[in-house]
């Protein structure tokens, strides 16, 4: 199956009372074990790599976004199982007309820094050039907190998302899907946040386009499990699953010897090649939350 749509893929998740993980990729092996996870359990899955760190100015080795779309774009063709690409919440308005240019199905422009007046007058933009080359746009009225990487415990002030305020920045924007906040915090694994479902319902009830959770590596699972019934249609994961590719590689490193043969252990695809445990391990906790998304056997 070809890529589809963000919006014919949120309309079978909300018809099936389940959502879509975005699982987020940063090279080859990573990309391929979210494709292998989606054929193994039969799930719909959103691919694509972080607008954040790929354009990042500190980055010490400069890439292009052009080679992450062609690989995003033909890995996501190859899938038996819809699928769309993502260009995930970047304060880089060029790197985004980049994206929409490229061919990502969705994009997001996000700017914790930016005031919510300048924020929504550039989301329309993107969204009134977006839209008429069939590209979804994505959105949020405020960046979780700890984005940075630093927090420890969830603050007192979690920027909670208004329902109203919500409804208001839809209408304004144009955008086909709201990120919100009714409880995550960018904890990394190191705390774990419970969501106020009551809250979701009220925003719900206020917005039409499907809603996103983001931070989903550090809410309690069994909210999870429950996000989708309760209308959200996509959940971003990040933290989780490079976890479990550093550690299995590192494991892997460990058990390394001399002497060794580096085409064995670098890119032979072989039972002692550090990258593919790394990519193994990957795909088992995707598969998990496929799983626990309700995702899994959906496609």
């Amino acid at each position: 199956m070809t890529l589809v749509a963000f919006p014919e893929l949120m309309q079978t998740a909300r018809e099936g009372g389940f959502a879509v993980g975005y699982f987020e990729s940063w090279n080859l092996e990573s990309l391929l074990a979210v494709a292998d996870a989606a054929e193994a359990t039969r799930s719909p899955v959103i691919l694509g790599f972080s607008g954040i760190y790929i354009p990042h100015p500190d980055r010490i080795v400069r890439d292009r976004l052009a080679p992450y779309a062609g690989m995003g774009l033909a890995v996501g063709q190859s899938l038996s199982t819809p699928c769309c690409l993502l260009f995930n919440e970047s304060p880089h308005l060029d790197w985004v007309y980049e994206s929409i240019d490229l061919g990502f199905n969705l994009t997001m422009f996000s700017d914790e820094e930016m005031h919510l007046t300048e924020q929504i007058a550039i989301v329309r933009k993107v969204v009134e050039r977006a839209h008429p080359v069939g590209v979804a746009v994505e959105a949020e009225v405020a960046s979780l907190v700890g984005l940075s990487g630093d927090l420890t415990d969830a603050p007192a002030d979690l920027h909670l998302t208004d329902p109203d305020e919500a409804a208001a920045f839809v209408a304004e924007t144009g955008i086909d899907a709201l990120a919100i906040n009714i409880g995550q915090a960018h904890l990394h694994g190191r705390g774990q946040v419970r969501l106020d479902f009551a809250r979701l319902a009220a925003i719900r009830a206020a917005v039409s386009v499907p809603l996103v959770l983001h931070g989903a590596t550090s809410v309690a699972r069994d909210d999870l499990a429950a996000a989708g019934r309760l209308g959200v249609g996509k959940i971003n994961v990040g933290s989780v699953i490079k976890r479990a590719y550093f550690e299995a590689i590192r494991e892997a490193c460990g058990r390394v010897s001399e002497p060794y043969n580096p085409y064995d252990i670098i890119g032979s695809g072989f039972n002692n090649d550090v990258l593919t445990a790394g990519r193994v391990a990957m795909q088992a906790v995707v598969e998990d939350l496929m799983h626990l998304f309700g995702s899994a056997g959906k496609a």
